[in-house]
């Protein structure tokens, strides 16, 4: 081999990948010198294009060879042609290959095997993959792990992954961590936490070196698991050699399980914390009903110098919408103001949100029609907004014809938006439509909440029969909630018949909470049957059955 081209060839294997001028220097140099017509620096060549962010410069050296008949590819430049087409998305041009590779005998060389099966994996011929697989005259390890990588990265094929896994046990094939971390990534997905458990003691048993990504691996398979004593125990061993990714992960974990106080433990461990670590953080605290302490970690989170983005905000604003703090949301829309940070579609709804929950109809609307688009969650925030104001289910079903017109479908949530302004405005026959449009035209299953809203939207417009008849087609264990709505309401519109009648039923259902004594007991009083409401009374003394304590709070302006 000659200096120049030892010389091309260690700067091929020095380059950086994305280093793409270099790799041209280098073909241009092998040309010039006349040094391409070697088959070593063919396939260099072609493998460092293949893995550069140019893959289908490998792709156009292979053709312009192939018809020129300068010299023959061999056994190692198959791989690397093959790598160039999926990673260009090029099929077509990898079954010519395949053809080529077969033409000259090379389709039962191991090495080009694994890549072909990882052609027909990658671009979504799963079962092409397969039978390859199966017709491949011997397998090394990276045959097994090829294929399984592909189950792993298909979403109807995860369990494949571990068939194939127990398979390559039983034929003798030992794993390696490439393979562990394969299986232990497709436990994670299924939630086999068992599953996992086992690989982990073949791990140990195999003696198979325990890396930092075969850790973080079974971490996360722990973690999505929700088995976090093992992921804890596990995080702990991992003392020397976690990284940023092992505290992420068992972080996301406690915060999926909605366990704020381990999460923040971990939180305060992270020795790198990044935007989107601060931003699970305040949306743990959120979506726990913490939202003090969401705002004074965004607090912490200015002072340390990080700089918020959109997701951010919105988890902000929805903590100033859980406590009904209109200054303080006032203030976060400012601070976005200043900092030009973009409102898109998710903030505007979420400023919509926020203003309409604070009591701001006004701001509320501003925003929504200022927004340059909207989407379902937009319109129903404003339809929440107007439903809970007191602005007239005329209102609200105006807006909701309007996002029909716009071609915007309404879901679950809209329709209980809705449904509930038009039961505090008394629109029975409206929403009884609508409700018959959720079942029948947009093919929405009604949950408890739609069901609530139309038996609240009987039962104050006093059609009690009709809301009696409709809670008979309520499952069983909603009619608890159910009768005591309609026993309420017998009181309001003094049906004693019906109200004794649902009384009785609610004694049969032995429902034993305070508020349901309380319905009882003020029945019993309207009825003037005393001794029930002394019995009544001393049930609730003798199970000491108690009211829990309401919270008001009071904002004081200085």
């Amino acid at each position: 081999m000659s200096r120049q081209l030892q010389k091309i060839l260690m700067c091929l294997q020095q380059a950086s990948l994305n280093d793409i001028k270099v790799f041209d220097q280098v073909l241009d140099q092998t040309i010039t010198a006349a040094l391409i017509h070697s088959t070593p620096t063919w396939n260099c060549l072609i493998r460092a294009y293949s893995r550069s962010p140019t893959p289908i410069t490998a792709i156009l050296i292979y053709n312009h060879f192939i018809k020129g008949r300068l010299i023959l590819p061999d056994k190692y430049t198959y791989p690397a042609m093959l790598k160039a087409c999926w990673r260009a998305g090029l099929l077509s041009k990898g079954k010519e290959v395949h053809a080529h590779v077969t033409k000259m005998g090379l389709d039962s060389d191991v090495y080009v095997g694994n890549a072909l099966i990882q052609l027909y994996g990658t671009t979504g011929h799963v079962a092409d993959a397969c039978k390859l697989f199966d017709g491949m005259p011997q397998r090394d390890v990276a045959s097994w792990n090829t294929l399984q990588g592909v189950y792993n990265d298909n979403s109807g094929s995860w369990v494949e992954v571990l068939v194939l896994f127990k398979r390559m046990m039983c034929e003798g094939v030992r794993g390696d961590y490439i393979s562990m971390v394969i299986v232990f990534s497709a436990c994670g997905k299924i939630g086999e936490g068992n599953f996992g458990k086992l690989v982990h003691g073949y791990v140990i048993k195999a003696g198979i070196e325990p890396a930092l990504s075969l850790s973080n691996a079974l971490l996360r398979v722990y973690t999505k698991c929700g088995e976090m004593d093992a992921a804890q125990g596990l995080f702990d061993e991992m003392a020397v050699m976690r990284d940023v990714v092992s505290y992420t992960i068992l972080f996301n974990g406690y915060v999926d399980m909605g366990s704020v106080d381990s999460a923040r433990g971990i939180f305060d461990q992270m020795r790198v914390k990044d935007t989107v670590s601060w931003n699970s953080m305040i949306h743990a605290y959120v979506k726990a009903k913490h939202p003090k302490q969401a705002l004074d970690l965004f607090r912490k989170m200015e002072d340390e110098k990080v700089k918020p983005d959109e997701t951010t905000m919105v988890s902000v604003l929805a903590a100033c919408a859980s406590l009904a703090d209109l200054q303080y949301g006032r203030l976060i829309h400012w601070f976005m103001l200043r900092n030009n940070l973009r409102q898109d579609i998710f903030v505007g709804t979420a400023l919509v949100d926020m203003y309409a929950k604070c009591g701001s109809m006004q701001e509320a609307m501003l925003i929504f029609y200022k927004m340059d688009s909207r989407d379902v969650f937009t319109w129903t925030a404003a339809i929440d907004g107007v439903a809970n104001h007191g602005h007239g289910g005329e209102k609200a079903l105006s807006m909701f014809s309007e996002m029909e017109r716009q071609g915007i479908k309404p879901n679950e949530a809209t329709f209980v938006s809705i449904l509930m302004a038009c039961s505090r405005s008394g629109l029975v026959q409206e929403g009884c439509l609508l409700f018959r449009r959720m079942v029948e035209a947009y093919q929405i299953q009604p949950k408890i909440e739609h069901l609530g809203c139309l038996l609240d939207m009987l039962c104050r417009a006093g059609l009690l029969q009709q809301a009696e008849e409709f809670i008979k087609l309520m499952p069983p264990g909603e009619k608890i909630i159910a009768n005591k709505t309609l026993l309420s309401a017998c009181i309001n519109h003094l049906e004693g018949e019906l109200g004794e009648k649902i009384a009785n039923g609610l004694i049969e259902l032995n429902s034993q909470s305070h508020p349901t004594h309380i319905l009882l007991s003020n029945f019993y009083a309207l009825a003037g049957r005393w001794a029930e409401v002394a019995k009544t009374r001393r049930v609730m003394k003798e199970t000491d059955t108690r009211k829990e304590p309401g919270i008001s709070s009071v904002d004081i302006k200085t």
